[in-house]
């Protein structure tokens, strides 16, 4: 399967049963912030606050060939032009494939071309290699390293800081 196969598309009622199983898996929460365990009802309240007309963040689930494989996310900062980008692939038997490329490419065309943004960042914690080679390839470029910023399951974790800027995705895209 492809990148071009990968669609945003808004949340259902129906994408909840699957956060909740990806959410408390520890696997699919090693490399996030989110500490479970999380409940249906905690799903549910979190699709309500992120749909809300006056949301500043704008959370798609994202979309193989009709399956659900994860959820993706733009945190517009308080009246501003930048926001935070946030991914899970949370579907185990969908990991490798090229899907959270696919989803971030969408997300930052956008990003960029419908809400007019002029940076978009994010952090990455140590040992995501493989969300981090999907920054890369996506454009994002490395802008610092905070030395053991978290603290995850008893391990301080470096925090990697990248981003893009609108100038830098026109230029790859030929705008």
């Amino acid at each position: 399967m492809s990148e071009a196969q990968v669609r945003l598309r808004p949340h259902t009622e129906a994408d909840l049963l699957n956060y909740v199983t990806w959410l408390n898996d520890p696997e699919v929460t090693e490399f996030t912030q989110i500490e479970g365990p999380l409940t249906l009802e905690d799903e549910r309240e979190w699709l309500a606050r992120v749909s809300t007309p006056d949301s500043p963040i704008r959370n798609w689930a994202i979309d193989v060939n009709g399956r659900h494989v994860g959820n993706c996310a733009l945190h517009r900062h308080e009246s501003s032009e930048m926001a935070g980008f946030g991914i899970i692939i949370g579907d185990k038997t969908q990991w490798g494939k090229g899907y959270g490329t696919g989803a971030l490419r969408e997300a930052l065309q956008i990003g960029f071309e419908e809400m007019g943004l002029q940076r978009i960042h994010l952090t990455a914690l140590g040992g995501n290699t493989r969300g981090i080679r999907c920054y890369e390839k996506c454009g994002f470029r490395h802008e610092g390293v905070r030395r053991r910023h978290f603290l995850r399951r008893g391990k301080w974790l470096d925090v990697i800081c990248m981003g893009i800027l609108r100038e830098e995705w026109e230029a790859e895209h030929g705008h």
